[in-house]
């Protein structure tokens, strides 16, 4: 199908889109792309173009800032994916899980078996079954290869453009998004119009393959596929997005009363089945519901609304004063606030109940470095780099207190390791390890210095100063990976400046 859009159609629609209902449900338009209203479903994509579709569009949401990259909370969603994929046919494609800074009750999947769930969605659940039947029906999306049927992408627009504008309408307006953004929501919004009786059926079918194999892929992974019940009833509770009066097919998941209908009854109708299935699975997958709560209060307290947050912790405490996860929770809302001394008294009151809980441990070792008092931090800290759950942050955490107390050898053997491990997670490892080596007379830890000092802009996206220290670390780096490896992180910002520049020029125009 091609679409045409005039100037004053695009200035119309654009003004209608920023308005406050369509505010509202920017973030659920992703949908109606994925979902057929724009592509059509007479081509699918290769697995090839559908890979390269998913490299831009993953640039194009990291450059949103709205994945929130915390090892607890990714973790929990990562391994309830991963159980789930157990019992899912082979795919073309590697998946990986999301946790989005979003208040919404939403979760999607994107191209290339990206998973991605909202912190409003999380939050608002109650169990990890109700979080694992929509993790797997995102799954059941990505398995039945619903984006790729749907999109035809060569009679729309570039491959570029395609992943901008699945971005950018997926966080719409709170992503703050220029003028590229804006034209690409405006072509939704004006599809839309066009096509939105012909495609709301066959969007319906989708939502009900993906729940057909969604429930059986719970039963078989020893999840209760009642979760994926419970979750959507919350979802209508909510009503995702506020108001009953947004039609279904401006959804990201339209027919949710009618879903919930259709699901009762196929639990009801493949109870039996199910529970054989649950009695027949793979090796259940075992977490503890602490850590699930654990989870949950970990977003509302570092992520949510603050007074939202406060009042959710103070109602638990009144009636619960021994609650170690809501405890927890206001700790970390306390450590958000620079109220670091209440928030210590909040985390010794969480250890009371769970003494040798590493995540409440870890987080008090993370206060006393922050209150400057690292050789407490380190005391309560050692040992935490060896527990699978928490051993990278607890590295990185553990290596700055060393670092403040004199240990720098150990403390940058620890930072060497978290950047082997997860640098994206902890891109202040190269500023310390710049920190250590600049402290040495020696030319070759001057050049090493510059060298994680550019490594660290780069991350941190300050390009100029990225390109600087690596351009001077060449002078006299006699490694040659390193050498290769700064070479490439120079173009690599070389060539993001020439986009930035050229999307300011699109701008403008």
């Amino acid at each position: 199908m091609n679409i045409k859009i005039d100037t004053i159609m695009v200035e119309m629609v654009i003004k209608l889109f920023m308005s406050k209902i369509i505010r509202i449900t920017a973030n659920i338009f992703i949908g109606i792309a994925i979902s057929g209203f724009i592509f059509g479903d007479a081509f699918a994509l290769s697995i090839s173009k559908e890979r390269e579709i998913s490299v831009e569009f993953m640039e194009a949401i990291e450059r949103q800032n709205k994945i929130i990259k915390d090892s607890m909370a990714v973790s929990l969603v990562t391994e309830i994916g991963e159980q789930i994929l157990k019992t899912v046919p082979p795919q073309p494609f590697r998946f990986s899980f999301y946790v989005m800074d979003e208040d919404q009750f939403n979760a999607f999947a994107g191209p290339g078996s990206n998973i991605f769930v909202h912190r409003g969605l999380i939050t608002s659940l109650d169990n990890v079954d109700e979080l694992a039947g929509i993790i797997g029906h995102e799954i059941a999306h990505a398995a039945c290869r619903h984006i790729s049927s749907m999109v035809d992408q060569s009679k729309v627009m570039t491959i570029g453009t395609l992943a901008g504008v699945l971005a950018g309408v997926l966080l719409g307006a709170a992503g703050g998004g220029g003028g590229g953004a804006e034209l690409g929501q405006a072509v939704l919004v004006g599809s839309v119009a066009a096509s939105q009786t012909a495609m709301l059926a066959y969007s319906r079918e989708h939502e009900t393959e993906a729940d057909q194999k969604g429930l059986v892929y719970l039963a078989k992974a020893g999840f209760a596929p009642k979760g994926l019940l419970t979750g959507l009833e919350k979802i209508r509770s909510r009503d995702w997005f506020g108001s009953e009066t947004i039609p279904d097919y401006l959804k990201t998941h339209p027919g949710s009363t009618e879903r919930i209908v259709y699901i009762q009854s196929w639990i009801e109708g493949n109870e039996k089945k199910a529970a054989a299935n649950q009695k027949n699975a793979i090796t259940p997958l075992k977490i503890d519901p602490f850590r699930f709560e654990m989870v949950k209060y970990r977003l509302a307290g570092l992520y949510g609304n603050e007074d939202e947050a406060h009042k959710l912790f103070s109602d638990i405490l009144t009636k619960e004063p021994d609650n170690s996860a809501a405890n927890y929770g206001m700790a970390l809302l306390m450590e958000r606030k620079s109220r670091l001394d209440e928030s210590i008294k909040y985390l010794r009151k969480a250890l009371e109940t769970r003494a040798f809980d590493h995540y409440i441990l870890l987080e008090l070792g993370k206060l006393y470095t922050l209150k400057k008092e690292p050789q407490k931090a380190v005391e309560i800290m050692e040992g935490l780099e060896v527990v699978p759950e928490v051993e990278t942050e607890a590295l990185f955490y553990l290596s700055q207190a060393r670092l403040n107390v004199g240990m720098a050898d150990i403390a940058e053997r620890g930072f060497e390791k978290v950047i082997n491990t997860a640098p994206k997670l902890f891109p202040k490892s190269y500023y310390h390890l710049a920190e250590i080596k600049g402290r040495s007379s020696n030319r070759e830890d001057a050049a090493l210095s510059h060298y994680y000092l550019g490594l660290y802009y780069y991350e941190m996206k300050n390009l100029k100063s990225a390109k600087f220290h690596l351009i001077k670390s060449l002078e006299t780096l006699s490694d040659k990976d390193k050498q290769n490896h700064a070479q490439l992180i120079i173009a690599k910002s070389e060539l993001k400046e020439r986009e930035a520049k050229r999307d300011s020029r699109q701008r403008r125009r």
